[in-house]
């Protein structure tokens, strides 16, 4: 595996990211988010970073562990968080959408 060629997509899938996601803050968001969350931006790159690895080295099992974290840090009862179900959902399956994308282009030519 050429790491280098991943590193690459890696930063096109990222740099993808950062101009998607604060539209998406924007449309589905709660009113009165930061679209330029710095802790939230890092948090989605990490994500990212876990299932792009796990995907481009055949851990597909990862996706399961990432839902599973997802919707345990999901469970809470803080009532000042107003992030809409609808909100949640799209953000995460374009991150994991991502993720596939850029391990599926990086096994297609340099797999």
């Amino acid at each position: 595996m050429n790491y280098l060629a991943a590193v690459a997509v890696f930063v096109c899938q990222e740099t993808i990211a950062i101009l998607l996601f604060p539209l998406l803050a924007r449309w589905l968001g709660p009113s009165g988010s930061r679209a330029w969350d710095p802790t939230a931006i890092l948090k989605g790159i990490v994500e990212r970073l876990v299932l792009f690895t796990a995907l481009i080295h055949n851990y597909p099992q990862m996706l399961i562990a990432f839902g599973a974290m997802k919707l345990g840090t999901r469970l809470h009862d803080d009532k000042d968080a107003e992030i809409s179900n609808t909100y949640f959902l799209i953000g995460n399956l374009l991150s994991i959408l991502l993720a596939m994308i850029g391990a599926i282009v990086t096994l297609a030519n340099w797999g």
